[in-house]
């Protein structure tokens, strides 16, 4: 987040909590922190923005329950995760294949030493593949998902791209990669960012026949945050 001259840097929630930090490290991508909270466990962030706590399982099902109650079970693709939440709420709930693409084996790393609440063994599921690469880059050869679990970022990747013109490029992607009764699932934002809520939502309105989407409470968060899933991909 760009600061304005003389207006100091906003410091990570982990120190306005009084979290206890127990890992503090850069990966090649990221900048890593573990820290425990007595109410929430230990707690993940990236680059300084919290990500997920031990006691977020609320998250991962809303990520994965609508594949489940669709029957939507066969092949499922989710990207990012590395925290393995998703992962296990997919395997545990009875997808027959769960594919994992992340960037950063070091989360894979911290969250089985540190998160062991969220993951459990889904990295070694029989029914797990895990994958340690560029997410956007694997969409190019994805195809006939199942679902399609999107645990990502909503701004741009790219330089000279608008917000807008990701998430349409994005969506559209995942949406070709999508078998003819697919379903994407994905968090969108926080239920106080109406504005971005409603361009994920206008995008996926766009790619799909039926779109749905809704506040959940995640306990660390302190705040609703919102989610999505969309089925039956509009072709051409």
């Amino acid at each position: 987040m760009a600061t304005l001259p003389n207006q100091r840097p906003v410091p990570p929630e982990y120190i306005t909590r009084g979290q206890r930090i127990v890992e503090d490290i850069h990966s090649d991508y990221q900048h890593i922190v573990v820290a425990h909270d007595p109410d929430y466990g230990h707690v993940l962030y990236l680059d300084d923005d919290l990500q997920i706590a031990e006691s977020d399982h609320a998250y991962n099902r809303a990520m994965v329950e609508p594949l489940l109650r669709a029957g939507l079970t066969g092949r499922v693709l989710i990207l990012g995760g590395g925290d393995g939440g998703v992962l296990k709420a997919a395997v545990h709930g009875g997808v027959h294949e769960a594919t994992l693409v992340d960037i950063d084996d070091k989360v894979l790393e911290l969250a089985q030493c540190y998160l062991p609440g969220l993951c459990e063994d889904a990295f070694n599921a029989p029914n797990a593949r895990v994958i340690v690469g560029d997410a956007f880059a694997w969409l190019d050869d994805a195809n006939a998902y199942d679902g399609i679990v999107y645990d990502l970022t909503m701004e741009p990747v790219r330089e000279n791209q608008s917000r807008l013109e990701f998430i349409e490029e994005i969506i559209g992607r995942i949406a070709a990669s999508l078998q003819p009764e697919g379903m994407l699932t994905m968090q969108c934002c926080s239920e106080h960012q109406p504005r971005l809520r409603a361009e994920i939502r206008d995008a996926l309105d766009r790619h799909f026949a039926s779109v749905a989407d809704g506040p959940v409470v995640v306990p660390s968060y302190h705040e609703q945050w919102i989610f999505a899933h969309a089925r039956y991909p509009v072709r051409g």
